[in-house]
């Protein structure tokens, strides 16, 4: 089943603390452009603009021209997301909504949050988000509904037993988990802690997660940071210090002017605790920014190994200024070095130890959940790399959905109980993924890698 969290989605890549002067200085005489523009439009564009339509452009241009991908400008929703992520909170009711062959239902509840108080409960189906039916929503479409200010009334409709329940509540600040802890299947003595983004929490939950692993008896660690895009440098020196002995580097930042920042292990930012069991790190493509700080870090400052695939290669550091209650901007001002000197933009960390995802684990998803026999295209391939992985026979990966394709996904769908109509649908391309899922944990290469290594070490 496909389950979303009621949370804000983070981005790629920003980094230290938002603090950028949006004060206006002195404007350049090559602006009078601009306002000559901006007058010429107001006075005879042939229909009426509203002036913050063309402040907007203005803005959106000026950024655009700069050619930077993580140079952007944030009003309303764009702004409200960057800022959930980068705090890791929200305004929500403490639930996640999963999507099943039929219906959204309530798939988890925060204990004391305020879907728990109104008597909600697993296994409810979601009806209505004040009083607009989400029956036909996708979870994203329904999550987006219930989301809002922190205080705000919700009131959500579910089905219990054929019966329609109305519960309304008062939205608060719900907390996202980004980090989660286990221990590894092939040896308890190593615990792993997988970090999803460095927002304001995670240096806390970092630790917390450490002191628990340590409770359950793990005696080295691997910080598993595959597919973290990044986030607070702040957050991102805290932990990089619980890992290093005070003095040792861990980031330099560089400013236009060349000038170079060094920050280095210190109780100012892991105050006192320390993580002095032996590590190893896990990275792929979509580590970036603030994985590839701690990551860069801990390998150069204290020859922790990088397993995985290369990082993303993003070396620049983002600051945010506020400009209005609802539009800010993110702007490139540094570059950030590893503590060797490396700047590694677009070209990311090398690891150590390579290790890959097997075909299958690279998918990134289906665009139709129906497919049938006589179809060709990449999902059919994809289909069919996934059936191979599943134990179905089908000879060739060749995209196009024939009588052995058929076959196979007859057979997959008795496996799993469910019709054999040799015809993809959403519950099949379900079945599929969580048993892939399930494979994947079991048997992920990177992990299996890291606690080879740290056994030996």
């Amino acid at each position: 089943m496909v389950a979303v969290a009621i949370v804000a989605a983070g981005g790629l890549g920003y980094a230290l603390r938002p603090v950028l002067d949006p004060s206006v200085q002195q404007v350049p005489s090559s602006f009078t452009k601009v306002l000559a523009t901006y007058n010429s439009i107001q006075e005879k564009y042939y229909k009426k603009t509203s002036s913050k339509t063309l402040a907007n452009g203005a803005i959106s241009g000026m950024m655009a021209s700069l050619g930077d991908q993580f140079s952007t400008y944030l009003e309303n929703d764009e702004k409200s997301s960057l800022d959930s992520t980068i705090s890791a909170s929200f305004g929500g009711i403490g639930a996640t909504v999963q999507q099943t062959s039929s219906h959204l239902e309530v798939a988890s509840l925060q204990a004391g949050s305020p879907s728990q108080k109104a008597g909600m409960k697993v296994g409810d189906q979601l009806v209505k988000v004040n009083g607009k039916s989400v029956e036909k929503s996708g979870v994203n479409a329904a999550v987006s509904k219930i989301r809002g200010k922190i205080g705000t009334t919700v009131t959500v409709t579910v089905r219990r037993d054929g019966k329609l329940l109305k519960l309304t509540m008062k939205r608060a600040k719900i907390t996202t988990d980004t980090v989660t802890t286990s221990l590894a299947p092939a040896d308890k003595s190593v615990g792993i802690l997988t970090i999803t983004s460095f927002s304001e929490p995670t240096a806390k939950q970092f630790k917390a997660g450490v002191k628990a692993l340590r409770k359950q008896g793990a005696k080295k660690f691997i910080v598993d940071l595959r597919g973290n895009p990044g986030g607070l440098l702040e957050d991102a020196l805290q932990i990089g210090s619980m890992g290093l002995k005070n003095g040792q580097t861990i980031v330099k930042v560089q400013d236009r002017s060349g000038a170079t920042q060094v920050y280095t292990a210190g109780k100012q930012y892991d105050h006192g605790f320390k993580v002095k069991e032996p590590l190893a790190v896990l990275i792929d493509g979509d580590s970036a920014s603030a994985s590839e700080i701690l990551a860069g870090a801990w390998n150069e400052s204290r020859g922790v190994p990088l397993i995985g695939e290369t990082s993303y290669g993003k070396g620049t550091v983002q600051n945010v200024a506020q400009i209005s209650k609802n539009a800010e901007v993110k702007l490139t001002v540094a570059k950030w070095l590893t503590p060797n000197g490396n700047w590694i933009n677009k070209k990311g960390l090398a690891p150590t130890i390579k290790t890959s995802y097997p075909a299958w684990a690279q998918i990134q998803g289906f665009s139709t959940s129906k497919m049938k026999l006589g179809d060709e295209s990449a999902d059919v391939h994809s289909l069919q790399i996934s059936l191979q992985a599943a134990g179905q026979t089908i000879p060739e990966a060749n995209g196009y959905f024939g009588p052995t394709t058929q076959t196979a996904v007859k057979n997959f769908q008795t496996q799993q109980g469910l019709p054999a109509t040799g015809e993809t649908d959403v519950a099949t391309i379900q079945a599929l993924i969580k048993l892939l899922s399930g494979k994947l944990a079991q048997n992920d290469n990177a992990i299996s890698s890291a606690v080879t290594y740290l056994q030996k070490h």
